[in-house]
């Protein structure tokens, strides 16, 4: 009976387990397409809002700080160096 109610209270713990682990993955992919979708919007020459310039310049900092991955930390090391350029270009014409 105890080895009963061990596999039934592990049973229930990983689909909670997994949704925890699902959300951070999401949270992470969400950051990782403000970050790129914007530089790419820069790179081809379309506009960006100050508050979504921001909003990507944050998320490419926490990335840049928490990727262990060296393609994409290579990816958004690139994409941040535009979005960061496009900053300082606002800011230099009173943006």
């Amino acid at each position: 009976m105890p080895r009963f109610v061990l596999a039934f209270v592990l049973c229930c713990c990983v689909p909670q387990g997994a949704t925890v682990i699902g959300a951070g993955a999401l949270a992470a992919s969400s950051e990782l397409s403000l970050c790129l979708d914007a530089s790419t919007t820069l790179g081809a020459g379309g506009d960006v809002s100050d508050e979504a310039l921001k909003s990507a310049q944050s998320a490419c900092t926490r990335l840049k700080q928490s990727s262990p991955d060296q393609k994409t930390l290579a990816r958004v090391k690139a994409a941040a160096e535009t979005i960061d350029e496009e900053v300082q270009r606002r800011q230099a014409s009173g943006r």
